[in-house]
């Protein structure tokens, strides 16, 4: 099973002078975990849902205007992104990637074809595989359903 069947295909992309609020914004929106960054056609880094969060909890709990004001209209993606992330390649088997996934204890990655960004596998299409593999060894092994 290779990751280009299983990957989410042509995820939205920000740039590395998108606002932070912002990034925060359309993750919440897309209800996405992860948002690469890429610059003129080459991955840079990604923008996670949870660092966001978190960012933004600290902001929200300091109750300073300035930092409000500095998160909301100052402080860029390139200031807060994860730079040169692990990635997968299309052509790679989805053993490989879970593999990767525990050993750097990654729950996404995107997905690379040479150097152009085409998908972003997560936990939710490793899940998808998992339920896919039981319900396939279920009618084989011809186990009853409840």
């Amino acid at each position: 099973m290779m990751v280009r069947n299983w990957m989410q295909v042509n995820p939205l992309t920000i740039t590395s002078d998108t606002l932070a609020s912002d990034a925060k914004r359309l993750l919440s929106e897309h209800n996405l975990h992860v948002l690469p960054v890429v610059d003129q056609g080459h991955l840079r880094g990604l923008v996670t849902r949870a660092n966001m969060l978190r960012m933004g909890h600290f902001v929200l709990r300091k109750q300073d205007p300035d930092e409000f004001n500095f998160f909301v209209n100052r402080l860029r993606v390139r200031d807060v992104m994860v730079r040169n992330p692990a990635t997968v390649c299309e052509e790679d088997t989805m053993e490989e990637c879970l593999r990767r996934g525990r050993e750097l204890g990654v729950a996404q990655f995107p997905v690379l074809s040479g150097h152009t960004l085409v998908g972003i596998i997560s936990a939710n299409e490793i899940f998808q595989l998992a339920a896919h593999c039981l319900s396939r060894w279920q009618d084989h092994a011809l186990i009853p359903t409840q």
